[in-house]
């Protein structure tokens, strides 16, 4: 297929390598409905959910974490609409035919998947803290402003990629990808998604195990004493692992193919490589690996606080009913009485609040 006449300069050259033929039209099709449906769900739930955490009585820094984690999921459930269009038409890029849309896309599309990375590094480490050392307390300022100083880097660096003349690159629209990309000098490129992408699921991964095991050596306690506000923060702790989890699940195929494309490079592999040399390992890689595996992930943190949160699950009831002011009044007020007696009881070391009162 001849593109260069066809499409602006940006567009990639349709691929034409030995062995590789056309990418598969009903899989095409399969993946931009399964893109669809994840709006469906992704959309409406993590409004929801954003709702419910900046509402939420006594909010503290895990809930304003999580507030902002469910709105930069709906606008990744958002931004997906130009990708699913080119799918749906043979890979044609439609929108992205237009150089500026392409430019900005990208920039919106790399920001938001990186501050989702830094956002379940923050919650996932300072979760960990909190296990390790109950009597720490964590202030919403210094996480508001760690994560308003990362965005404000992000925003910085195609700033200096335009302005640096020998980081300047381009922006393309990636025929295998389904999406536009900058090619920008490859050692900074390869330093850039390092610090940001791969060292960042590393540190998250490292905090995970310790929360893991720091739980399973406090289930024992948990079971002798009997506390309920006890098992409350235990439960708020294992919805956070399971978060977590998820998160290092859905992103594993970026983090491998970030990592195979820095060692095909460091090596001096042309591309596509051994990897990526099959019809499908060529054609969907890419594409399921910043695509579909980022969108199911956003889709699926909604369904998660439905199933682990138990005011969560209540609000979202009691919503669908038409009477949630009352439910959640009375919820609060049973869950608070609850806890006043369970202090008076054990007369527990307060300690800050963190994600208890959103289980």
């Amino acid at each position: 297929m001849n593109t260069s006449t066809l499409y602006n300069p940006h567009v990639k050259p349709y691929p034409n390598f030995d062995n590789i033929s056309t990418p598969y039209t009903p899989l095409d099709n399969t993946l931009a409905i399964l893109l669809l449906l994840c709006s469906l769900v992704g959309i409406p739930g993590n409004i929801s959910a954003a709702l419910f955490f900046s509402s939420s009585p006594g909010r503290d820094w895990v809930a304003t974490l999580y507030t902002i984690i469910c709105s930069v999921d709906t606008v990744t459930c958002l931004a997906h609409v130009p990708v699913v269009i080119a799918l749906f038409r043979e890979r044609k890029p439609g929108v992205f035919n237009d150089q500026l849309f392409c430019s900005l896309w990208d920039i919106l599309y790399t920001t938001l998947q990186k501050i989702s990375i830094y956002l379940v590094l923050v919650l996932s480490s300072t979760r960990t803290i909190i296990i390790v050392n109950p009597l720490y307390k964590i202030r919403i300022k210094t996480v508001v402003g760690c994560v308003a100083g990362y965005m404000f880097l992000l925003l910085l660096i195609p700033l200096l990629q335009y302005l640096i003349l020998p980081l300047r690159g381009e922006y393309k629209y990636s025929w295998d990808g389904v999406y536009c990309y900058y090619n920008f000098k490859m050692r900074f490129e390869h330093a850039v998604n390092l610090v940001m992408v791969g060292l960042p699921p590393i540190l998250t991964f490292f905090t995970l195990l310790v929360t893991a095991f720091k739980l399973s050596m406090e289930r024992q306690d948990l079971e002798d004493t009997g506390s309920v506000i006890k098992e409350w923060k235990h439960r708020a702790n294992i919805t956070i692992v399971m978060f977590t989890t998820l998160f290092l699940i859905c992103n594993l195929p970026l983090f491998i193919n970030l990592m195979h494309n820095m060692a095909t490079s460091f090596f001096g592999v042309e591309y596509p490589g051994v990897y990526l040399s099959t019809r499908f390992m060529f054609w969907y890689s890419w594409h399921i690996a910043r695509m579909e595996s980022v969108v199911v992930n956003a889709a699926l943190n909604p369904l998660l606080y439905y199933c682990r949160m138990r005011k969560f699950r209540a609000w979202c009831n009691a919503a669908g009913r038409k009477m949630w002011p009352g439910e959640i009044r009375r919820y609060s007020r049973d869950y608070l009485r609850y806890r006043r007696k369970e202090t008076a009881t054990f007369q527990m070391v307060p300690t800050q609040n963190t994600a208890l009162d959103l289980e």
